[in-house]
């Protein structure tokens, strides 16, 4: 298999990649009494990077509001959202949310304006975001690809991969014409290539890759958990303040009224086949940013048991979008070389400088005991 670009593991043999989402610029100052929201949001992602020392970055849907967003303005707002990473020489990918594909907005449009004219302090190229799977955006997305993480040494020996899903939703593009909406799924093809192309990365190097994965929407999964008890405040510390809202949804004209039509099924069960697949990581739902364990049955659920797979919630990082707890971003940090398990240790790094929500994904995760977040000292407007 051919060398792909990719990043390294730093020179203390470890990854550590910032996850900003729900960034949400782009709202009119009016939508939620908030002014100056792109500014305050600007701010907590460089006070995120200031107090983390980060290698790679990942803005995980809903990057902007785009149904307030004339199309001539959105890769202006691209430029503001990546201001803090060029500041830094930061490489970044990105995954489209539901915000991020409007009547007015074009996912491909944004993808290549990061992929050709986002460059670093010294011309060097930063963003990884692209499409990797053919067919028409409005049934495949537009930000579904892989990331290689290769060794510290810079030898070119492959340790990792980084997926990246569109779980679409939102409009389709379409700036004169109807106002249309689109599937909130990560489609069969796409599930179909992530399948292939794992197994020829498997074929190739003979042994398993591990693997973290990143997409805007949660899978049914997390639903399921969350509405049958399975989430503890100590076992799964974090923010639980919303119902959760999942992949595979179909609304009314309201969008109030929603029924699970189980379309996210084939993305599940690739998830949870896939060997070595360390995490998942979702945003989308602002008021929640806890982890979970999908070791144990859950009925309602295809497949029921998901095998020990780790999925996680991001922290809402805008000062656009709904939601006024403290914003802030998730961190994680994996060793280059894991004896015996996959480790991941991540926590939520809020603008103030606080660490929240601190958890280790490892073999025992699930029934470890941490502290309870106090919520009331991570709230804010």
């Amino acid at each position: 298999m051919a060398k792909y670009p990719g990043i390294q593991f730093g020179s203390n043999k470890k990854l550590s990649i910032t996850v900003f989402s729900d960034l949400h610029f782009g709202e009119p100052d009016s939508v939620r009494g908030r002014p100056y929201a792109d500014l305050k949001t600007v701010g907590v992602m460089n006070s995120v990077l200031d107090n983390e020392h980060t290698d790679f970055v990942v803005l995980n849907g809903d990057l902007i509001s785009c149904e307030w967003v004339a199309p001539e303005d959105a890769n202006t707002l691209i430029d503001q959202i990546v201001a803090p990473l060029v500041d830094r020489n930061l490489p970044f990918g990105a995954t489209f949310g539901n915000h991020d594909a409007s009547k007015t907005c074009s996912t491909k449009a944004m993808t290549d304006h990061m992929w050709s004219d986002i460059k670093g302090k010294s011309g060097q190229k930063l963003s990884f975001t692209t499409q990797s799977v053919s067919g028409d955006v409005n049934q495949v997305g537009w930000s579904n690809y892989f990331v290689p993480v290769y060794s510290s040494t810079g030898g070119g020996d492959l340790k990792m991969l980084l997926w990246f899903f569109d779980s679409k939703g939102g409009r389709k593009y379409n700036p004169t014409g109807d106002d249309v909406s689109v599937p909130n799924w990560v489609d069969e093809k796409v599930v179909d290539w992530f399948r292939n192309t794992n197994s020829k990365f498997r074929e190739e190097y003979g042994r398993i890759i591990p693997s973290m994965a990143f997409v805007h929407i949660p899978v049914y999964a997390t639903n399921d958990f969350q509405r049958k008890g399975g989430r503890s405040p100590t076992k799964n510390p974090g923010l639980n303040e919303e119902i959760i809202g999942k992949q595979g949804d179909v609304c009314d004209s309201t969008g109030n009224n929603c029924e699970y039509g189980g379309t996210d099924v084939p993305f599940m069960q690739a998830l949870v086949e896939t060997e070595g697949l360390m995490a998942v990581f979702s945003g989308h739902n602002h008021g929640v940013d806890w982890c979970m364990k999908w070791s144990k049955d859950l009925p309602g659920t295809t497949p029921s048991n998901g095998n020990g797979l780790n999925i996680c919630f991001n922290r809402h990082s805008g000062y656009g979008g709904y939601g006024d707890f403290t914003r802030g971003a998730r961190q994680i940090v994996v060793a280059e070389d894991m004896p015996g398990e996959y480790v991941v240790d991540t926590w939520i790094r809020l603008e103030t400088g606080q660490i929240s929500a601190q958890v280790s994904l490892n073999s025992t995760f699930g029934t470890d005991r941490y502290p309870a977040v106090d919520k009331s000292k991570t709230s804010g407007v």
